[in-house]
């Protein structure tokens, strides 16, 4: 039986071997991109043959290097104003507060706003140039989608640190800079996000706190602080001797110019607070000053005390 000629452009044995329209033989392979392509998808920049990367960055460079830098110009641009369009607000709501504890609140605000506006413009910027790239952001979005439910469901303490961060904002509970003691720590904050509050403690150790575990905060720095100190003095002092003695200390205190700006009230006897027969008479000293500078003038006024009894040979439980 005689063998039928094949027509031009009928493939043979499955129609491996085509004749190309131009009559050129058995068609040569186009190029291809090496790697995996997903449908819809542009070849992805890395798997792109080396003579083709020219084409891609006269095409898709623009886009990329012009979304980069309006990103960066963004995050300058919050970083500079947010801090200044935010002081004269918050100094009209804190009228009568002092400039130091206006800036911290500055500080602390605008830290966290320009934080969290940092995230936006950075994850803005990734999903815009993705695609330039060759990914397809809808995958993404919807890997998101996914982990934000999972996130939803399995991590609710973050959820309850971020509220919770928004409440000691909002309410200025306290900010950089401040002595607070909270979750059982004392110390000097020094970074708060909506998650964390930083404090760094007397011993210089540094404690990070989730703000969902923070029942009751402690600020020793807001408005005014008292000072108070418990001197121990014989049972057969004199008192009203003692009492002219702690008064006029007090008294030359607050005249100190290197303690006049601090106190507000100069420390006085208050009462006897206790009688031991061990500790003798323990007799209360007490004064106002300006917040955050207690322990400093505390310190000050013991050590006038001491050498005060001294000098006017008043008796102490030590002799």
């Amino acid at each position: 039986m005689p063998r039928k000629a094949l027509e031009p452009g009928h493939g043979g044995c499955c129609g491996r071997h085509r004749t190309r329209p131009d009559g050129l033989g058995v068609a040569a392979r186009a190029p291809r991109w090496r790697g995996y392509t997903a449908p819809g998808m542009t070849p992805p920049l890395l798997v792109s043959p080396p003579d083709r990367l020219g084409d891609w960055f006269a095409d898709h460079g623009t886009a990329v290097l012009g979304t980069l830098v309006l990103a960066a110009i963004a995050i300058i641009l919050i970083r500079t104003l947010i801090p200044r369009a935010m002081r004269p607000a918050i100094a009209r709501q804190m009228a009568g507060r002092t400039a130091a504890e206006i800036g911290r609140r500055t500080q602390t605000l605008a830290s966290v706003i320009v934080r969290t506006g940092e995230v936006g413009i950075i994850a803005l910027a990734l999903f815009t140039v993705l695609p330039e790239f060759g990914f397809d952001i809808r995958a993404v979005l919807a890997g998101v989608s996914i982990t934000s439910i999972a996130i939803g469901l399995g991590a609710q303490s973050l959820v309850k640190d971020a509220l919770n961060g928004i409440f000691i904002l909002t309410e200025n509970q306290y900010a950089v800079g401040d002595v607070v003691t909270i979750a059982g720590v004392t110390g000097t904050v020094e970074d708060i996000t909506l998650r964390r509050t930083v404090i760094r403690d007397i011993d210089g150790v540094v404690h990070s706190v989730p703000n969902g575990a923070i029942t009751t905060a402690s600020n020793f720095t807001r408005d005014y602080a008292n000072v108070r100190v418990n001197v121990p003095v014989s049972p057969t002092a004199d008192f009203e001797r003692v009492r002219a003695v702690i008064d006029a200390i007090g008294r030359a205190l607050a005249d100190d110019p290197a303690y006049r700006a601090m106190i507000t009230r100069a420390p006085q006897f208050i009462r006897i607070e206790n009688v031991d027969a061990m500790t003798g008479a323990t007799v209360q000293v007490a004064g106002s000053v300006v917040a955050g500078t207690q322990w400093q003038v505390a310190g000050a006024l013991r050590e006038r005390l001491i050498e005060a009894f001294r000098r006017e040979g008043i008796k102490t439980p030590w002799g």
